[in-house]
């Protein structure tokens, strides 16, 4: 095989892929509290929980347990700096791309990827897509929304 043909069919190769990945259904999410277990289509909350055309952050509660609660968030833009004095956070992507800055280090994010987030660090995240970045969410202990502390001046953290 020539290189020209070799480079054509990884081409349609990368396209097929390209294709099958785009058609596969957004991931459904599962939870049980107690003794029901909860199917949650992430699109379906996307659609009746829209992040508003003025909005830059919605967060979305799926529900808690005893030690834990369940979000779904979307980031138009960037988040502030900020950090939780109680909870600890674990954030897995399920739509788009950017890079959370957590204590002056640079983590790129991309669809798949899971990042813990320990309580007091100082953290935010910057969507680099042109589509608002969903991410789920999983607070512990679980989270009230009270317990977001805004960071003026991080040490040297890029805005």
């Amino acid at each position: 095989m020539d290189i020209k043909s070799s480079g054509s069919s990884r081409a349609l190769a990368f396209f097929v892929l390209s294709l099958i990945i785009a058609c596969s259904p957004a991931p459904r999410i599962f939870l049980q509290y107690g003794t029901e277990l909860k199917q949650i289509e992430l699109e379906k909350v996307l659609v009746e929980n829209s992040l508003g055309a003025n909005e830059n952050i919605k967060m979305t509660t799926l529900g808690q347990g005893q030690g834990a609660s369940h979000h779904v968030v979307q980031i138009r833009d960037r988040e502030k700096p900020h950090l939780h004095k109680l909870h600890d956070g674990t954030v897995v992507m399920v739509k788009g791309n950017g890079y959370l800055m957590m204590e002056k280090r640079r983590i790129d994010l991309s669809l798949g990827d899971i990042v813990y987030i320990p309580r007091g660090a100082v953290h935010y995240f910057v969507n680099t897509g042109s589509e608002p970045a969903v991410a789920f969410v999983v607070f512990a202990p679980p989270f009230d929304g009270q317990d977001t502390v805004p960071v003026d001046h991080p040490d040297n953290l890029p805005m």
